[in-house]
C-alpha cells in the first residue's frame, strides 16, 4: 500500500472515529450528552481557560491548551487523558504539539491544522503527536 494511500485510510479513520466514538459519551438510556452539557458546569468555570473550540460531541479545547470531555455518567468534565484513563488507556495527548493561538481546526482530538498548514497526527500507537506532510498532487 502506498504511503498515500496509508495517510488517506488514517485520516478516514480518524474521522470515522470521531462519529463512532461519541458514542461512549452517552449512557444507555440517557439524555443525549448536549441536553446534560445544558446543566453542567463547562470547563471554564473549574478555571481551566476559555473555551477555544468544540471537538466532537461533548468535547472542547480551552486557551490554557487543555481538552476536556464531558462525561454523562460521571456527570464532569475530564481532562482528555483522564478520560481515556477511566477507560483503562494511558495516553499523553497533552501537552499539545502547538500553541493553542496557532490551531486553526482541530476536527478530533487526535488531528490538528495550524494557521500555517501544519498537520499534526496523534498515534495511539506510540503515543506520540507527529507532523503529517501536507497533502501535494
Amino acid at each position: 500500500m502506498s504511503k498515500k494511500s496509508i495517510l488517506i485510510l488514517s485520516l478516514a479513520l480518524i474521522g470515522l472515529g470521531g462519529l463512532l466514538g461519541a458514542s461512549w459519551l452517552t449512557p444507555r438510556g440517557s439524555a443525549p450528552a448536549c441536553a446534560t452539557l445544558a446543566h453542567a458546569d463547562p470547563p471554564a468555570s473549574n478555571a481551566a481557560g476559555e473555551i477555544v473550540l468544540a471537538i466532537n460531541v461533548g468535547s472542547v479545547l480551552t486557551r490554557d491548551g487543555t481538552l476536556w470531555v464531558y462525561r454523562p455518567d460521571l456527570e464532569k468534565w475530564l481532562t482528555i487523558d483522564e478520560a481515556f484513563r477511566q477507560e483503562g488507556r494511558e495516553t499523553h495527548l497533552m501537552p499539545l504539539p502547538v500553541p493553542v493561538d496557532q490551531i486553526r481546526d482541530m476536527a478530533t482530538y487526535g488531528f490538528i491544522v495550524t494557521e500555517t498548514d501544519q498537520l499534526w497526527l496523534y498515534e495511539h500507537a506510540t503515543d506520540k503527536w507527529r507532523q503529517l506532510p501536507t497533502p501535494r498532487r
